[in-house]
């Protein structure tokens, strides 16, 4: 992945909310996810936002689809459900493996993910929407169409991101122990503790993001 700069290309910034003590270790949900997935790239992939220095003692390393690896070029076509929708509900294979090895789970959110490329969406019952499903069933992986800035000009259209502010917000961890086998009751209870932990988060930095205070978070 290359990363084009100019002098009109917004900043991004990192926002920690809490200390992330070297001693023990984490795992950061990272949200929305976005076309490239660009606040997790850039602030845990790379250190151009300081994070060694932010979260001393800390090696981040980024999960993702193992099916991505298997393509013939990598890409990274999977959209968010909407501008602030995050389909999590269902997702609790995290809480699972932060059981297993006794890793505090941390919400992360960055704002303006969303906005840095523009997508079609298809209408439910239609045979676009029928496509992306039946792939997604297959592949595990959501195709779509999606479009951002040219690479030259600034109003043309591309695969570049759009010039956008993204801000990308650390929140604390949430202690969990340790549990080689770890119960429905104990995965459903941390799940939650999550979900509620990401929600705070994201309605106490919405508005100084340029969210309006009127948008909320919505769990698929």
């Amino acid at each position: 992945m290359w990363i084009y700069l100019d002098r009109n290309t917004p900043s991004q910034e990192l926002v920690k909310t809490a200390e992330l003590p070297p001693s023990q270790n984490y795992v950061l949900g990272s949200h929305p996810h976005g076309v490239m997935s660009t606040g997790a790239f850039c602030n845990f992939t790379t250190d151009c936002n300081d994070f060694s220095q932010r979260f001393p003692g800390l090696q981040p390393w980024l999960a993702t689809l193992a099916g991505l690896f298997y393509l013939p070029v990598f890409r990274d076509y999977i959209m968010a459900s909407g501008w602030h929708c995050l389909a999590l509900k269902k997702h609790k294979g995290f809480v699972c493996l932060a059981l297993r090895h006794g890793a505090s789970l941390v919400p992360v959110y960055s704002f303006g993910v969303n906005d840095t490329f523009k997508g079609m969406n298809f209408s439910k019952g239609s045979w676009q929407y029928l496509c992306q499903v039946t792939c997604k069933r297959v592949t595990s992986i959501a195709p779509c169409i999606f479009w951002g800035r040219g690479l030259f000009l600034h109003n043309s259209c591309g695969l570049l991101p759009l010039p956008m502010p993204i801000t990308t917000v650390v929140g604390g961890p949430i202690p969990v122990p340790q549990c080689s086998s770890p119960s429905q009751e104990q995965v459903d209870h941390y799940h939650r503790l999550y979900m509620d932990a990401l929600e705070r988060l994201f309605e106490e930095h919405k508005e100084s993001c340029g969210v309006p205070a009127s948008t909320h978070l919505t769990f698929l």
